[in-house]
């Protein structure tokens, strides 16, 4: 055990002089001020039994030397204070601390939400029902930028609408109808698949059935590769399996013949460690490929947001929107959307091939009165604790 004392000018130089000395681990024995400042008498390896033979043999214990003019510190210099001792008690004051903090918080949060409702009424209803649609308090805030811009704020709920619908990113030309390579990308159960029975049923009804065939490069679920020859069985087009990238450079240029080629690929969640390998297979084939994100609308806004970061990888040039039908809430959709910026090619609400197969371009506004339907089914309600929580600070930045 090594035992010194320290002599400063007060309490936080003596302090600097044993961590200097000692380090972090040194423990404070006694504590003595004069008129001089403070002395501290601390140790390393600290052995309590060892200390009391010291005391009581009245051992002099050495005095740490006074720190030369190079060790001190510079004039404005900040002296480290010592490490604070976390104690439960501590931890619990901080815990309530933290709790007044946050109460404090949702308490001005409610005010800024009642004062600007108060003053902005019809704003105010606008941002309530595009919470009950589930829209994003981002994707809130940039609606009502635009429509202040354009001095629409106060319109109403309609014209409301209006601005989210056009707010979805489209595809302007059907891109089945002009033909190519396209491949459907997505997690497990989206429904790629018969989305692209669909997109091959449409095709044959314009142009024919002699042009399509179908390749797919899930080489894990045999169910899929037989739903797949059954719907090429009955548009009387080839099927293919490729597994990696050079078999699918190969296959795609033994069908340079056909119009449209269409490539099922393998359903993986957005954390599958085996979904770059994947992708990279598209990617890599030396082919001309267009990729689809196939985007399920019943899933939550935030597993939207990580399917689409997932993915893009694959370089999708559209997407589609499926499970319209099976949907609770559109909110989450339309908001993953808006703020990705992916033209939106196709929606589905259904199984049937190809009825319930849709262009989005025109039913950007049907798209949006589903959401409001669905609205009306749930009789959603946010109560004004909510809206302070999610909406208040928008709303106090839109009104100033």
């Amino acid at each position: 055990m090594k035992i010194n004392r320290f002599k400063g000018t007060d309490m936080r130089d003596t302090m600097r002089l044993v961590r200097v000395a000692l380090g972090p681990d040194a423990v404070i024995l006694e504590t003595n001020r004069d008129d001089d400042g403070v002395e501290i008498a601390a140790a390393v390896d600290f052995n309590p039994v060892e200390y009391r033979r010291l005391q009581e043999s009245g051992q002099h214990i050495p005095r740490f030397a006074d720190r030369t003019v190079d060790d001190r510190p510079a004039p404005g210099e900040a002296l480290d204070d010592p490490e604070p001792v976390v104690t439960p008690e501590v931890q619990r004051i901080e815990a309530e601390v933290e709790n007044i903090r946050y109460l404090l918080e949702a308490q001005l949060a409610r005010l800024v939400w009642d004062d600007n409702a108060r003053r902005s009424p019809a704003q105010a209803g606008i941002m309530r029902n595009l919470a009950k649609l589930g829209i994003e308090p981002d994707v809130v805030s940039g609606l009502l930028h635009r429509m202040s811009a354009d001095g629409e704020t106060d319109s109403g709920w309609a014209v409301a609408l209006k601005y989210l619908a056009e707010a979805l990113v489209t595809s302007e030309e059907d891109p089945i109808c002009r033909g190519g390579r396209f491949a459907l990308v997505g997690p497990t159960g989206v429904g790629k698949t018969t989305t692209i029975a669909k997109l091959a049923a449409c095709y044959a009804m314009r142009h024919g059935r002699d042009g399509i065939a179908f390749v797919t490069t899930d080489g894990y679920k045999i169910a899929a590769r037989e739903q797949l020859e059954t719907f090429g069985g009955i548009l009387d087009a080839p099927v293919y399996e490729a597994t990696d990238s050079n078999s699918l450079g190969t296959v795609l240029r033994g069908l340079s013949d056909k119009s449209l080629v269409l490539i099922d690929t393998a359903g993986m969640g957005q954390k599958d460690v085996r979904l770059a390998r994947q992708l990279g297979c598209l990617s890599h084939a030396d082919a001309d490929i267009e990729v689809l994100l196939t985007l399920p609308a019943n899933a939550q806004s935030e597993s939207m947001q990580e399917i689409v970061s997932a993915f893009s990888v694959a370089h999708p040039s559209g997407c589609v929107l499926t499970k319209i039908d099976e949907a609770a809430s559109l909110g989450g959709a339309l908001s993953t959307l808006i703020r990705c910026g992916l033209p939106l090619a196709y929606v589905t609400n259904g199984q049937r091939v190809p009825e319930d197969l849709h262009f989005a371009h025109p039913r950007r506004a049907w798209l949006v009165k589903s959401a409001v339907e669905s609205l009306n089914r749930r009789e959603q309600t946010v109560n004004d604790e909510f809206m302070a929580q999610h909406f208040g600070e928008i709303f106090a930045n839109e009104c100033a």
